[in-house]
């Protein structure tokens, strides 16, 4: 009895974390990014958005940015990759404690890195055309709570002896 409910959480767990890949890459396509310049109501037209004060943005996503910068990356567009990277690896590679590690870190830097973006878009007044950001930051810290409670609960897998 006890090897079955292992197994359902273990498949559960893998279940939760390839849905919040999944809610990553969907937040990879809304805007991360809002290049704003002066403008009026009536110049800013489609596919520019009015944000009002004077001033007209091209919201930028995830995917367009990294469309743009084809021979390069630069390391503001990293953090994002980092969970991909590091839960590909904690899946290629079993249930080391290291690379389980890293798979926190990698969420865990993504979600300060989306939020400290929809906090600036907040500030600024933009935060509904900074969604991407926004939901890519609540999917890690609802990732890592969910990844925290759950080992908690499995204290007798080698991989959480350490919690």
């Amino acid at each position: 009895m006890r090897r079955v409910s292992l197994s359902r959480i273990n498949i559960s767990k893998t279940i939760g974390r390839l849905a919040a890949l999944g809610l990553l890459l969907l937040s990879s396509l809304g805007p991360w990014f809002a290049d704003t310049h002066p403008a009026t109501e009536e110049t800013c037209t489609a596919p520019l958005v009015w944000v009002g004060n004077g001033h007209c943005a091209c919201l930028i996503s995830l995917i367009s940015f990294y469309k743009a910068a084809p021979d390069y990356v630069e390391w503001l567009g990293m953090p994002p990759l980092l969970p991909i990277l590091f839960t590909l690896l904690f899946f290629l590679g079993g249930n080391h404690r290291l690379l389980w590690y890293f798979h926190l870190t990698g969420w865990f830097l993504v979600g300060a890195y989306t939020l400290f973006w929809f906090i600036v878009g907040w500030s600024s007044g933009q935060e509904l055309f900074l969604w991407g950001a926004g939901l890519c930051g609540v999917v890690a810290i609802a990732l890592l709570a969910w990844e925290i409670l759950t080992a908690k609960h499995q204290p007798d897998q080698d991989l959480l002896h350490t919690l």
